[in-house]
């Protein structure tokens, strides 16, 4: 297979990485259409469960593209760590939300990761939890299908409230949104997009309502990202003073 021109995202790639996070979340695009010799390298870096997933994936493309965003998630946090990434493990929450296993649990080190197409988003912090979710815009054929069952009935009246022409980047706008928040939260769907609700308007992230959840729950702060065109990404994570730094991995 050809290797792939080498995405470029709008966001710089740091000279030195910056292993010390202190009160900040680093958000790093990771592209994914990457040369073969990388993906043979990455490769090297997965567990055996790992290259098994890769391997029952229907399409060489699917699997280049999960062997590289398992990598670099794995290399990322290794920096951070200061451990190597075939070390680091992992364990998953009652919901399937993925989490440091012991040792690298006590780093109190949180982070999450998402993809799209051919561009992932990985997100690092220390003591919060966080989650972030990245969409391509793209067409769907069953598009008012989706705003019905996915979105609450505000949010589907601001929707249509919007000319035509906005309408499909204001959905994945806020499909974005919920998944960060549900990704925050660690529930997954199990809770429901349309009980996340959120504003649809580009600058302007909010959660609007949170459906289901106790009043002692933590309020949640959403971040807007904007790692390449095209694309609608977001972060979520509890409010409070946090800067957000963004970078770009190395694509080869």
């Amino acid at each position: 297979m050809e290797s792939p021109s080498p995405r470029r995202c709008s966001w710089c790639v740091p000279q030195e990485f910056p292993a010390r996070l202190g009160p900040a979340v680093h958000v790093w695009a990771v592209p994914l259409d990457v040369p073969d010799a990388t993906v043979e390298e990455a490769l090297g870096v997965l567990s055996l469960e790992e290259r098994r997933q890769a391997e029952r994936l229907r399409t060489g493309e699917l699997r280049r593209r999960f062997v590289v965003r398992r990598a670099r998630l794995r290399g990322l946090l290794a920096r951070y760590l200061d451990a190597s990434p075939q070390a680091i493990r992992f364990e998953r929450g009652t919901y399937g939300k993925p989490a440091l296993a012991s040792p690298w649990s006590d780093s109190r080190l949180q982070f999450s990761a998402s993809h799209s197409t051919d561009l992932g988003l990985v997100a690092v912090a220390r003591d919060i939890a966080l989650g972030v979710d990245i969409e391509r815009i793209r067409p769907l054929a069953d598009f008012e299908a989706l705003v019905r069952r996915f979105f609450a009935a505000s949010e589907n009246d601001a929707l249509h409230r919007l000319p035509e022409p906005e309408r499909l980047e204001a959905f994945f706008r806020g499909w974005a949104r919920k998944e960060a928040v549900l990704k925050a939260l660690g529930t997954g769907l199990s809770l429901g997009l349309d009980r996340v609700v959120v504003s649809l308007t580009p600058g302007d992230p909010q959660v609007l309502a949170l459906e289901g959840m106790p009043e002692s729950s933590p309020r949640w702060h959403l971040d807007e990202l904007r790692p390449d065109a095209g694309f609608s990404a977001a972060l979520a994570r509890p409010e409070g003073e946090r800067r957000v730094e963004c970078f770009c991995c190395q694509a080869s």
